[in-house]
């Protein structure tokens, strides 16, 4: 069924270290394929490493910058508004707010049904 929703009128949860608006997913809008979220990140802010075993992920940056860590060696990638970054199955990666100004991404991941498993450290 059609969905239009008020991502000004979610609460951001604390998901893997940092504040995350869920908009679409099983539970908010009955989702089979896909979840999609926001991140809204104060300076300093952000996630902790972790992978999703069986779901592809997209990062888009709306707003902000910061940078986004790759794979067990935490490769840096530096992220500023419309980047887009493709993050394969059981691909370790976090993200930091490196900037002086609230980051916001969003966050497309799919088929989205697993919880994330957080890296080792």
């Amino acid at each position: 069924m059609f969905r239009a929703i008020r991502t000004d009128q979610i609460k951001a949860q604390n998901i893997l270290g940092g504040p995350i608006k869920v908009v679409v997913d099983s539970e908010t809008v009955g989702s089979k394929n896909l979840m999609f979220a926001l991140g809204i990140f104060e300076p300093g802010q952000g996630l902790v490493p972790h992978e999703h075993p069986e779901s592809e992920e997209v990062y888009y940056v709306i707003s902000g910058a910061g940078t986004v860590y790759i794979g067990k060696d935490r490769r840096e990638e530096h992220i500023k508004p419309e980047t887009a970054l493709f993050i394969p199955p059981g691909t370790i990666h976090s993200v930091a707010n490196t900037g002086k100004q609230k980051l916001t991404i969003a966050f497309f991941v799919a088929p989205g049904k697993e919880t994330p498993k957080q890296a080792a450290k």
